[in-house]
């Protein structure tokens, strides 16, 4: 297989257990329909971008809705991911066979933080954090940054891989070979379409 860039994103490709903006709403006595509302004004994408804190943004949700201000991190609270075997495998296996792979996710910082913590990026030769790059998908500038980075790719000899529709069309709008993600074995399949190759 000739060399391409892999790039996996993390909550729903690579971790299940990662969806706790409802659960945080509850805690902080946040009606249901209140916690439905798009990312609330903005303040997750704020948290992702790294222009706020995530226990910045639950001070000024507490704010906007007259609740008590938080007394612990909610984002912390209820994170609880479990990395995909699956997907694992398939990552380590694409390694194996000389390709570069890395993560391309937003995040926030105490999400970014217990996945180091807890050795969860150790599968990829580096990660890209939202709110590190101080970019968020699905801008274009998110694989804009990656691809200034990894000099050695073209947007055509990246493979992309995301559990959100948005992102998937933002990255095939550049060039880059982009797949809605739903399980790995789909991924291997979509992956052997694009390169001639089974991993």
């Amino acid at each position: 297989m000739k060399p391409f860039l892999f790039i996996f994103d993390m909550g729903g490709v690579m971790t299940t257990g990662f969806l706790v903006w409802e659960k945080i709403c509850r805690a902080m006595g946040i009606s249901d329909a209140v916690a439905a509302e798009k990312k609330h004004g903005g303040l997750i994408d704020a948290a992702c971008r790294g222009d706020i804190s995530g226990m910045e943004s639950l001070e000024l949700l507490a704010r906007r809705e007259n609740c008590a201000a938080p007394k612990e991190n909610y984002w912390l609270t209820f994170f609880t991911p479990t990395l995909i075997t699956e997907t694992l495998a398939l990552v380590r296996d694409l390694r194996a066979g000389g390709q570069r792979v890395v993560c391309g996710t937003n995040t926030l910082d105490v999400h970014y933080r217990y996945h180091v913590e807890h050795n969860e990026y150790a599968c990829f030769d580096k990660v890209y954090a939202s709110h590190l790059m101080r970019q968020i998908k699905p801008d274009i500038t998110f694989w804009h940054y990656i691809k200034t980075a990894e000099k050695s790719y073209d947007f055509s000899n990246m493979l992309f891989f995301d559990d959100n529709k948005s992102n998937v069309a933002a990255a095939e709008s550049l060039g880059i070979h982009a797949h809605l993600f739903t399980k790995a074995d789909d991924a291997r399949i979509y992956i052997e379409s694009i390169t001639g190759e089974r991993v």
